[in-house]
């Protein structure tokens, strides 16, 4: 049930709505600055902001479609309704990324690797809203119920009525996200500030940010997306979600752009071999207690803290990879 901010006459506005609207104006400012500030026409960004929350909306809601098809009458009905039903996060990328592509076409900006680089600091903020948004609304569905009660709050614990109208404790899965997000969102300026004064060996001079948000991303919800119990599966796939398949996939392809560059640009080395080595170890740990907590429930503290390491290793391996190709300053 989302709480109502504004009601007059037939006219109803809820807090949620507001929060998001907030999300996407401040990730826009944000974006803004940091492209014009570098050297960005913000008639590019202008333009884009349109066809890229057109293009998001209608992404994420057939996304959402093809995983939920039980919850429309169809899929035409669900890109054309949005009075129910849901969305899915991954489309957004889908059409922020053709509306960068779009924006490129039109000759309005120079490098759509470098647009997309200022865009990822204001998308990480945005999505920060958007998981924020659930503390006004029940959509934060997660599948841990906390008993203790020191944990029965914020950030950790979040009442969620139940269909007998009672209330229960689950944990915070979407506020623990806005809380991660937020962070990326100061990694992210920071890293976008630094990036542009260090040139690469090999491949993209621009770029980077975005690759490194998305693995980064990819982290986060490989693991945050198992703690859900609406969790979005393909139709022919029931045990790993969409969302931790297209995490695993952002990691897994910043790792072998970032190798190939390295391997280009210096050679093989036995270091090489040792970031490899590493992602693949983060990857068994986070598939195989991805298994174990589907199968044991009440292992949930153990299986998370374990995923979460394995994610950092996967991440940490991409971005060391990523540190290979940069020239190093004398």
């Amino acid at each position: 049930m989302s709480e109502i901010a504004i009601y007059s006459g037939n006219t109803i506005i809820y807090w949620s709505a507001i929060i998001i609207t907030l999300g996407i104006a401040a990730g826009f400012c944000l974006s803004y600055s940091l492209y014009t500030a570098n050297g960005g026409r913000g008639a590019a960004m202008w333009v884009m902001l349109p066809i890229a929350l057109f293009l998001s909306v209608l992404f994420c809601r057939f996304i959402h479609w093809y995983c939920h098809a039980e919850q429309y009458p169809g899929m035409f009905k669900a890109i054309t309704d949005y009075s129910n039903g849901g969305y899915c996060l991954p489309g957004m990328f889908i059409g922020i990324f053709l509306a960068g592509i779009i924006v490129k076409s039109l000759h309005i900006t120079r490098s759509a690797s470098g647009l997309f680089d200022a865009l990822a600091p204001g998308t990480a903020l945005c999505i920060a809203f958007i998981r924020l948004s659930s503390l006004f609304n029940s959509s934060c569905r997660s599948t841990i119920i906390i008993q203790n009660t020191k944990f029965q709050h914020l950030p950790i614990g979040i009442a969620v009525p139940t269909s007998t109208g009672l209330i229960e404790y689950r944990f915070a899965t979407f506020f623990i996200q806005f809380l991660i997000m937020m962070l990326i969102t100061v990694f992210l300026v920071v890293f976008y500030g630094r990036r542009n004064k260090v040139p690469m060996l090999w491949g993209l001079q621009k770029g980077h940010t975005a690759i490194i948000f998305m693995a980064l991303y990819g982290a986060v919800e490989v693991v945050l997306d198992s703690t859900r119990y609406d969790s979005s599966f393909f139709r022919l796939n029931g045990f790993i979600s969409l969302v931790q398949i297209v995490s695993a996939l952002a990691l897994l392809a910043a790792l072998v752009y970032y190798s190939v560059a390295s391997l280009k640009a210096r050679g093989f080395k036995f270091y090489h071999v040792i970031i490899w080595l590493v992602f693949l170890g983060g990857l068994a740990l986070v598939g195989y207690f991805e298994y174990l907590v589907q199968r044991h429930g009440n292992w949930y503290i153990k299986c998370y803290t374990v995923m979460s390491l394995g994610a950092v290793l996967m991440f940490a391996s991409s971005f060391v990879a990523y540190f290979t190709v940069c020239e190093k300053k004398e």
